[in-house]
């Protein structure tokens, strides 16, 4: 008889000399395939890795069945399995119950200490939860996900079904998660940030008694797998993963792998995106099971992967993943009306000339541009920022741009390197003038302002154009939070941001402040310096103010500055006409497969680069004819 048992941290199958599972070809299953080492002097096999022992466990006694082996199991292997049955029927009851979620019987009760009143989006969010046990939360961004979970979790902590809550997400929902609980509960969430040294992060596991919830970086919980492990089995941990589609890759990836290795020893599973799956449905294979880890869903990973590329299949897939989302749609928020305000400019002499020295160079350099394809797409792209550049503030065409990862302008053509270097001497770019003048006029009326640039310098040479007013910052090289720096971080300039009494100023690279930054509250207009051809990253960057919790009467201002005759005319059409394709489709029940850019993504796609740039050539040669 072969024995399954756990000792010292090991799942062991032993048995005697003669057993049939140390047959030949027994044995490239248990080595080879479940990765077994062979102890062959004390006859039997050890298995240690303890990220993959429950399914290894579930598979092992699976393999065990299928090939008429009989076995025994000690308590500790029982009760894995018994955990493996019960999510199944948890699975079953999950798929039946969804169907009452449409049409709720009833109010949904929640617990006294949360405060914050659900709106009936959030209510549906929270019912789904309490319905599939395990599910996902993919409602567009703004529509109060964070609120759904901490509702959910309160209840299902008062009912004893769980203890506490760990996040993991980026390092930039921190700070959203901590001021979102202080809105919904009445006393203070007892929450611990999982950062610092392995000796900090070790002490806050070793006080977890003295925590409701935790806060963890993807790469944290990485280096801190085994420890998340056994937190989970110390507490009933309810776990859930935000912004996940971080972990979208079906071949694999470190922070994909270990989601998928934490899974089974959570108590409760949750994801939230409002950016699922932009591309593509293997986009959610390791999403949707690290809420089934057993795989009950989707089913394995390779021959889903083969389902995918089968157009007949989709609609099956369809109907396996539909019990286990909720999604709001923007529609459905019933915010208050947005209104964009163009402030149209014409550049400066100066300016002008470096524009249209430069425009006219690439009419130029079209007949000589690579062939080969990466240094295609390079070169129009590096052309094209240098017109975005020229257009917003020529003096950044002799920085390198990290943004875009572009160099200073090449030395050809000395009379114009020369005006460029020289340009500060001569005028003030009239963007820089006409934001000025509008942010004086907006902080007269006691408002906040954030001001949108997609280039670092800017942001600089504003701050010190703006230094009476004493702007916030916040781009790359700002350090994240008080773990890297006390004194100023991204963090501190938000929350003073803010929380300052009367005007202010927020300096922003959309970039760096992306995903899980609110600012609706705080503010009510924002000012473009700038935009790219990322219609992604700019509806991202609209999202942060126009979100759930604005009132009826609050009305968000978005300022476009534009210069006429330049890219920007390009980019303001092209813009508009991307945003239109993805409003309608994100009003899609499951928006898979139908975006040629990844919303919310930071790099377009080819085929989309070369319409941007295509558009731009022909908006080129109309002001300035072949360039001959």
């Amino acid at each position: 008889m072969v024995n399954l048992s756990l000792r010292n941290k090991s799942l062991i199958v032993e048995g005697s000399p003669t057993d049939e599972i140390f047959k030949w070809e027994h044995r490239i299953f248990f080595t080879t395939l479940a990765g077994y080492q062979l102890d062959e002097s004390n006859h039997r096999y050890l298995f240690s890795a303890k990220r993959k022992l429950i399914s290894t466990v579930s598979e092992t006694v699976g393999y065990l069945k299928a090939e008429g082996i009989s076995f025994e199991t000690d308590e500790d292997v029982s009760k894995i399995l018994q955990k493996v049955r019960t999510e199944q029927v948890e699975y079953e009851k999950a798929k039946k119950a969804i169907l009452e979620v449409k049409v709720p019987k009833k109010s949904l009760s929640l617990s006294p200490r949360i405060i914050r009143p659900l709106k009936p989006h959030q209510q549906r969010g929270v019912e789904h939860l309490f319905l599939v046990k395990h599910g996902a939360n993919f409602s567009v961004p703004g529509s109060g996900k964070t609120t759904v979970i901490y509702a959910a979790f309160e209840n299902l902590r008062s009912e004893g079904v769980v203890d506490k809550l760990l996040v993991i997400g980026p390092r930039s929902c921190f700070f959203p998660w901590e001021e979102e609980a202080a809105k919904c509960f009445g006393s203070p969430l007892r929450i611990a940030r999982l950062t610092g040294t392995k000796m900090t992060r070790q002490s806050v596991y070793l006080q977890a008694d003295d925590y409701d919830s935790f806060l963890c970086t993807y790469q944290t919980a990485t280096n801190d797998a085994d420890e998340i492990i056994d937190l989970c089995k110390r507490y009933k941990l309810f776990v859930v993963i935000d912004e996940s589609h971080n972990i979208k890759r079906i071949e694999g990836g470190v922070w994909s792998e270990t989601m998928l290795s934490i899974a089974p020893y959570a108590t409760r599973r949750a994801i939230l995106s409002g950016t699922p799956m932009p591309n593509d449905f293997t986009d959610l294979w390791s999403q949707i099971t690290f809420l089934w880890p057993a795989e009950q869903v989707l089913g394995n990973r390779d021959h889903y992967r083969y389902r995918c590329e089968d157009e007949n299949e989709i609609d099956s897939i369809r109907q396996s993943l539909r019990p286990f989302f909720f999604r709001t749609k923007k529609s459905e928020l019933n915010l208050p009306p947005v209104k964009f305000t163009l402030h149209k400019c014409i550049l400066k002499p100066y300016q002008s000339s470096i524009y249209k020295a430069l425009a006219t160079k690439i009419l130029r350099e079209i007949s000589t541009e690579p062939e080969e394809r990466h240094m295609l797409r390079q070169w129009r792209k590096a052309r094209l920022v240098r017109l975005l550049q020229a257009a917003s503030n020529p003096t950044l065409l002799n920085q390198y741009s990290e943004e875009f990862n572009i160099s200073p302008i090449s030395t050809e053509g000395a009379s114009i390197i020369q005006l460029i270097e020289k340009y500060p001497e001569y005028e003030i770019p009239i963007k820089f003038e006409l934001i000025n003048k509008l942010i004086n006029q907006l902080l007269s009326e006691n408002e906040k302002v954030v001001v949108w640039t997609s280039f670092v310098h800017n942001i600089k040479m504003l701050n010190n154009f703006l230094k009476r007013i004493k702007p916030f910052v916040v781009f790359g090289a700002v350090p994240k939070d008080e773990s890297e720096d006390v004194e100023f971080n991204r963090e501190q300039q938000i929350r003073q941001f803010k929380e300052t009494k009367g005007p202010a100023v927020l300096l922003a690279n959309p970039a760096a402040c992306g995903e899980s930054i609110s600012l609706h509250k705080a503010s009510f207009h924002a000012v473009y310096l700038d935009r790219t051809f990322n219609c992604g990253q700019y509806m991202q960057s609209l999202d942060r103010l126009h979100r759930i919790g604005l009132e009826p009467g609050e009305i968000v201002n978005y300022h476009i500055v534009l210069a006429q005759q330049t890219i920007d005319e390009t980019i303001d059409r092209r813009l508009s006409e991307k945003q239109e394709r993805m409003l309608r489709l994100l009003e899609d029940e499951l928006p898979i497969g139908t975006f040629e850019v990844e919303q919310y993504e930071m790099e377009p796609t080819e085929d989309e680069e070369t319409i941007d740039f295509e558009e731009a050539l022909k908006d080129i040669r109309e002001q300035y004819g072949s360039g001959s």
